[in-house]
């Protein structure tokens, strides 16, 4: 039987600490081959989360804003499996999330 490594990473938590928070930590997925990310908000208003990605080290040095780009956009809560390939993940939210839950789920 394999053994399949995984591992879940909360991006957002729905705390009211996180309420201002627009951009998650950056996560490295570099070996993982099963990317979902899903996403759940109380706001009805009319919003899109952002999921980026970069290929740069990240270990010597803060990734720079340039360095990220955009791999999906989503315009409604739900599950979303994202093409592996990238070393990191992080997601964004604008003004109208402040009380939203993304979990990123890594499978390999």
């Amino acid at each position: 039987m394999t053994n399949f490594q995984s591992r879940n990473v909360v991006l957002f938590d729905g705390s009211s600490a996180q309420s201002s928070t627009f951009t998650t930590a950056s996560v490295l997925v570099a070996d993982f081959d099963n990317l979902t990310v899903s996403w759940a908000t109380d706001t009805t208003a009319a919003s899109v989360y952002t999921i980026q990605g970069t290929n740069v080290d990240g270990f010597g040095a803060a990734i720079a804003e340039g360095d990220w780009s955009d791999i999906t956009a989503m315009a409604s809560a739900g599950i979303f499996t994202i093409d592996p390939g990238v070393r990191w993940l992080r997601g964004l939210r604008n003004s109208n999330e402040s009380v939203s839950i993304s979990r990123l789920q890594l499978r390999t």
